[in-house]
């Protein structure tokens, strides 16, 4: 146990100094996954920039129209209130990786925010940049049979993403992948 809390902190103190590298600008088409293990336990953590939101959203509305990406979200969101309904209902984890059936997870809890990441901004201000952060706690059956994590459906979600960066600790074991859509759905 304490080789895996050792691996936790580690893995804390290292995604800390990432989000202080990252912390002047997000990239858009760039998500991240944090996924800590131990046990029977999965902790699974979620982030991307909120402009996928308001993508997702006109692609909804207009299966059609294309637009080229502006960055709405950087001055005036007057929809914000809806971008933050449209978080709300995002209430599976399941919606952005999917995990082998075998393995018997069951999501204990979900939490969904969303910060600034300039910093010197205020918190909860409208304008500037941020990111959503979803946060959710599984509980395996079969932890063992956790083999692969597929992002296939965080691809499916959303149209302008292009990559997702994998960190993590399973058991004993460290993670670190860059999952890019050509490879994810080339192999569907």
């Amino acid at each position: 146990m304490r080789v895996i809390t050792f691996s936790v902190f580690a893995f804390l103190a290292v995604f800390a100094q990432a989000e202080k590298r990252l912390a002047g600008a997000h990239v858009h088409g760039l998500n991240y996954a944090q996924i800590i293990s131990d046990g029977s336990t999965l902790q699974v953590n979620y982030e991307f920039p909120i402009a996928q939101l308001q993508e997702h959203d006109e692609h909804k509305d207009d299966e059609h129209k294309h637009e080229e990406h502006e960055h709405d979200e950087h001055e005036n969101v007057e929809d914000i209130a809806h971008l933050h309904v449209e978080l709300k209902d995002m209430d599976n984890i399941l919606e952005f990786i999917r995990l082998p059936d075998s393995a018997e997870c069951t999501q204990k809890t979900i939490n969904q925010s969303v910060k600034n990441v300039v910093a010197g901004e205020k918190t909860n201000g409208d304008s500037g940049h941020k990111d959503v952060l979803i946060e959710a706690l599984l509980v395996c059956r079969k932890p063992g049979n956790i083999t692969s994590f597929d992002f296939t459906p965080a691809f499916e979600k959303f149209a302008d993403l292009e990559e997702i960066e994998v960190e993590g600790v399973i058991e004993n074991r460290s993670l670190s992948d860059m999952v890019s859509r050509e490879k994810v759905l080339s192999s569907i």
